[in-house]
C-alpha cells in the first residue's frame, strides 16, 4: 500500500525527531486545529496504547499531572490522541477525552484506562 507522507525536521539539537504525517493526518490536523507541535508533544509525553494494529499516544489527566513540571502546556492538550502505524507514520489525530473507546489489543491491559 503506497502512502504519501511529509517529513518535517529542524537542525536544532533539542528539536523534536522527524515527524512523518500521512496525507490523511495532514488534512485532519488542519481541520481540527492541531499543529505539528501538538502532535510532537503527544508523541513525547503521551501514554502508549496498542490497539487494532495501531499505536495510540494519548494525553490525559494522568499525563498532565505527571509531566506538569516539565511541560505545563500539556494542560491545553488534554484529550489529544495521535494514531500511528507500528512503523511510526502518523495516520490521524483528534481530540477525545474518553480513553475507554480505545480497546487494548490484549484484554490483560484493561488497567490502562
Amino acid at each position: 500500500m503506497h502512502r504519501e507522507t511529509r517529513q518535517t525536521s529542524t537542525d536544532n539539537a533539542t528539536a523534536d525527531p522527524v515527524l512523518i504525517l500521512s496525507d490523511h493526518a495532514q488534512q485532519r490536523c488542519s481541520q481540527r486545529g492541531l499543529s505539528e507541535h501538538h502532535i510532537n508533544m503527544a508523541l513525547r509525553y503521551g501514554r502508549t496504547i496498542r490497539s487494532r494494529r495501531a499505536v495510540f499516544k494519548v494525553i490525559g489527566r494522568k499525563e498532565i499531572e505527571r509531566y506538569a513540571g516539565q511541560a505545563p502546556e500539556l494542560r491545553d492538550l488534554n484529550g489529544i490522541q495521535v494514531v500511528s502505524s507500528p512503523e511510526g507514520v502518523v495516520l490521524t489525530a483528534y481530540r477525545n477525552r474518553n480513553l475507554r473507546q480505545i480497546r487494548p489489543s490484549h484484554r490483560k491491559h484493561r488497567n490502562l484506562h
